[in-house]
């Protein structure tokens, strides 16, 4: 009897094990693609690749996060505004499902901001209040979650770039941060192959624009 009931759980072990090694393979494959993706149809399809693997594995929520990050994406690659919108309504629920499954997530927390300011973007004159608001409450919950989190500093960084001076932003304002961003970066281990991690080369890209401008 024993030795049956050890058999049993043996084989459970090794069915999930195999299991989680072809979800991770199937997430890992599409992240590789995301360097790929040129127009906001490339990272469409990839948004619903990540769908796909969420369908099948409703108990994780990388493949939500992953898929709502294709749609900011997608939302960048857009030159249409009124598309823009329509990514980021799907962007948000996929990211809300991501939030349900993971709750007081960091990354979840950073990717709530980066959909705040890709609405911002839209129309900056008319949305920098209420969703430049929502950008920061979200990065800052982010930190405070994981305050070794690369991400949101990076998020602020850029937004601050981008930011009249006027406004306290611009590239000499925006330095300080995206440098601060970078020295977490170089710390950054993610625990494992697909968890996230991306950013940096942007951040390096955004440092040197800065540095040769001066």
């Amino acid at each position: 009897m024993r030795r049956s009931l050890s058999v049993i759980l043996s084989l459970l072990f090794l069915t999930v094990a195999i299991a989680d090694d072809k979800y991770e393979k199937e997430i890992k494959k599409n992240l590789e693609k995301i360097d790929e993706c040129k127009t906001p149809n490339d990272f469409i399809k990839l948004a619903n690749n990540f769908e796909r693997i969420a369908v099948a594995e409703k108990d994780k929520w990388l493949p939500y996060y992953y898929s709502a990050f294709t749609y900011v994406l997608a939302s960048f690659a857009d030159s249409v505004n009124s598309r823009k919108d329509i990514y980021l309504d799907k962007a948000i629920k996929f990211n809300e499902i991501a939030d349900s499954l993971q709750p007081n997530n960091s990354e979840i927390y950073t990717m709530k901001g980066m959909i705040s300011q890709a609405r911002m973007q839209i129309d900056p004159m008319n949305r920098w209040q209420k969703y430049g608001t929502d950008a920061t409450t979200n990065f800052t919950k982010a930190m405070q979650i994981d305050t070794l989190n690369p991400r949101p500093e990076y998020l602020i960084g850029v937004g601050t770039f981008y930011t009249p001076q006027q406004f306290g932003g611009g590239p000499t304002a925006a330095k300080p941060i995206l440098e601060k961003s970078l020295a977490k970066f170089e710390k950054f281990i993610p625990e494992n192959e697909i968890m996230p991690k991306w950013g940096k080369e942007q951040v390096v890209d955004y440092l040197k624009q800065i540095n040769e401008s001066k």
